[in-house]
């Protein structure tokens, strides 16, 4: 490793192998500052500082390096610790025992994701070596890369870029007189084409209606907004148990006005009270008399709470009482 005023230090810690719990500890990644004098321009060397507090790095597993795409602008270096022998032996055996490319880097390299999860969020490194001269014997420094996405080649169903028409860039109009809506100008205006077809226009009859003078001095027809149609108020003042009846199919529909939201809701609960206790004993919706006992229950219900009604929530176990009474009253036997 190079002198540590030279160097930065980016990530200390180990790597996790799939399916087991042995880790591979003891390894330190850094960044030459000699060749990487901006380091916040280097983004394999912004990723690793990220993984700082992380115990290990998730290892993937074995790649050749003529299967990927790889950034080696980086410059960051891996260093495995003396006594760190499990590291050793696997890095070892890994990439002295790969054979070399002509540009001198191991054909197999190891592959490290930055991250828990597979995506293309995910920053994926590669571990692998490249050979240096020495004065005793041939070494391997072991030199880290960042893994690019691959580029894709053309397929024969992209569509093939073309040049814009001619017309197009030989027009010398430009965008503000386009934008102000002027008259193009056709050439050979002249002709007796166009001369007889500006005749038919200016001959063609007037549109616009007789008989408005006014608006012609104002130079241009004024659009008026029709009014709204008168709302009908004589409604039929029939009425059931639920209120006035507006329409001629029989549909109910409940004329609140001047009730606040507390009545409206109390009301409601009621009506829901004396369904409920009037199916318990065995008068429904079907029943030939429901609409009258429903009646008579709803309103009488509604006259005992008449103090209440319209200044509190009702008490439910209070409800229930009066519901229940005057289901008792009414109904003799169930039906």
């Amino acid at each position: 490793m190079s002198e540590a005023s030279s160097s930065r230090l980016l990530y200390r810690g180990s790597l996790s192998l799939p399916d087991s719990y042995i880790l591979l500890d003891g390894l330190t990644f850094s960044a030459n500052l000699l060749a990487n004098k901006d380091l916040l321009h280097n983004p394999l060397a912004l990723a690793l500082e990220s993984m700082r507090g992380r115990p290990s790095l998730r290892l993937k597993g074995t790649e050749l390096l003529k299967n990927i795409c790889i950034d080696p602008s980086d410059d960051v270096c891996m260093d495995i610790h003396p006594s760190a022998t499990l590291s050793r032996v696997y890095f070892e055996n890994m990439l002295c025992l790969s054979h070399l490319s002509p540009d001198g880097r191991t054909e197999i390299g190891v592959r490290v994701a930055l991250g828990d999860t597979d995506g293309p969020a995910t920053t994926e490194i590669l571990i692998f070596g490249k050979s240096y001269s020495s004065l005793t014997t041939p070494s391997l420094k072991i030199h880290v890369a960042r893994i690019a996405p691959a580029t894709r080649a053309p397929r024969p169903d992209d569509p093939t870029p073309r040049k814009p028409p001619q017309h197009l860039l030989a027009r010398t109009q430009s965008i503000g007189e386009l934008a102000a809506n002027t008259r193009i100008k056709v050439k050979g205006d002249d002709s007796e084409v166009v001369r007889r077809a500006r005749e038919v226009m200016l001959h063609l009859p007037n549109s616009k209606p007789r008989g408005r003078g006014k608006d012609k001095d104002r130079g241009g027809a004024v659009f008026k907004v029709p009014a709204l149609p008168a709302k009908k108020t004589n409604h039929a003042s029939d009425a059931d148990v639920f209120g006035p009846v507006s329409d001629a199919k029989g549909k109910l529909r409940a004329v609140d006005e001047g009730i606040g939201d507390i009545e409206q809701e109390n009301k409601s609960i009621i009506k829901k009270f004396t369904v409920r206790h009037l199916d318990a004993v065995s008068v429904s919706k079907a029943h030939p008399e429901f609409k009258e006992l429903f009646g008579f229950v709803y309103r009488g219900t509604a006259f005992a709470l008449r103090a209440t009604i319209k200044k509190s929530p009702v008490s439910a176990r209070a409800l229930e009482t009066l519901v229940e009474a005057h289901i008792k009253l009414y109904v003799t036997s169930p039906t």
